[in-house]
């Protein structure tokens, strides 16, 4: 099996680099995000000059999770360690294969991928602009108009995915870039998975996680398994309230709070929401995934065209400098991740439960 996996790995990196041609190669820039197991960085392409980002994966943490999960406690034995450290290289060859595989304007342009004898490398463009997280942060929500033209461009991506099976299973804030003139970026295939069938792998972020994530065999009669486009449907209409309202539409200050709340299905919409984002709101949290709308149907409501005549009469772009107003992210606090350790919402921890 190892020496399988190892020859999958090797089939999908470009050329092994030595440590000192990796920094020749790429210039090193300042720390972009951490992730439970990468960190990214920014960095520029000596060969290409391009500006890239480099999500880096760390072999040595790889050896200490196996050796920590060893270690502790009777019932972990060591096979079960490799096992999963296993598996976190599956993830990585999957993201690997899916990134070359995908094509599309609004999903990130994968370089390369690389390894040394420290680490393994995924080269991707940079992008000029901000996640949506962060443009919450800083300005508490945006234009329906605005949003309706970011948010085609999210669907245009999704739907290229779901045309190939692919889900990405982790949609949210921080995995949506948008640049001054609202072009959308969708990014990190770290949790994607190539499907034809029903998913049975519970992994995301709890806050955008479906009914059929969240409660798996509790709910729905499919032995905890469930379709991948239904919910990444609903991850993206809790991306949607959240950007128009500066709010998530479910009480996650715990994992059990956020989980009555989406049983309970009762969201409170703000009075300044348009009946047409309410009512594309609606049907994106239809709780019964076999009854909720696809991508291709989401598409033609009339909500999303409302931004067309921004663009038309010459958008002069986003600010994203501060706002000295009072944010009012008052939902999106801390969450409870499916291991048990908090997090806050700026940092909302992916988790999949099968690499632990």
């Amino acid at each position: 099996m190892a020496i399988s996996l190892r020859a999958r790995l090797r089939s999908v990196l470009g050329d092994t680099l030595t440590e000192e041609e990796l920094l020749k190669r790429f210039y090193y820039g300042k720390l972009l995000g951490v992730g439970a197991t990468c960190k990214v960085y920014a960095a520029l392409d000596a060969q290409t000059n391009a500006k890239v980002a480099i999500k880096e994966f760390d072999k040595a943490q790889l050896i200490e999770i196996r050796r920590s999960i060893a270690a502790h406690g009777k019932c972990l034995r060591k096979e079960l360690a490799v096992h999963r450290v296993c598996r976190r290289l599956r993830n990585i060859i999957s993201e690997i294969e899916i990134l070359k595989s995908i094509h599309h304007p609004n999903i990130i342009r994968f370089f390369g991928a690389y390894e040394t004898s420290h680490r393994i490398c995924i080269v991707c463009e940079r992008v000029d602009g901000a996640d949506l997280l962060d443009f919450i942060t800083k300005k508490g929500r945006m234009s329906e108009a605005e949003a309706s033209v970011v948010f085609r461009q999210l669907f245009s991506a999704v739907r290229y995915c779901h045309k190939r099976k692919i889900y990405h299973r982790d949609l949210k804030l921080e995995n949506v870039l948008i640049t001054r003139d609202l072009h959308v970026k969708l990014i990190d295939f770290g949790l994607a998975e190539r499907c034809h069938g029903l998913l049975h792998k519970i992994c995301g972020t709890p806050l955008y996680c479906s009914p059929e994530v969240l409660f798996s065999h509790s709910h729905f009669d499919r032995d905890g398994r469930f379709k991948g486009a239904p919910a990444d449907v609903w991850s993206i209409g809790v991306i949607i309230f959240a950007l128009l309202t500066g709010c998530a539409p479910f009480d996650d200050s715990s994992f059990e709070s956020l989980r009555y709340d989406v049983s309970r299905n009762r969201i409170a919409y703000p009075t300044h929401l348009s009946d047409a984002a309410k009512g594309l709101l609606k049907i994106m949290f239809t709780f019964d995934p076999d009854l909720r709308p696809s991508i291709s149907d989401i598409l033609e409501y009339q909500w999303l065209q409302s931004g067309s005549a921004v663009i038309a009469e010459g958008y002069t772009g986003i600010d994203f400098s501060p706002k000295n107003a009072l944010m009012c992210i008052t939902h999106l606090k801390s969450v409870q991740s499916h291991e048990g350790s908090d997090k806050t919402i700026c940092s909302t921890a992916s988790y999949d439960e099968h690499a632990i």
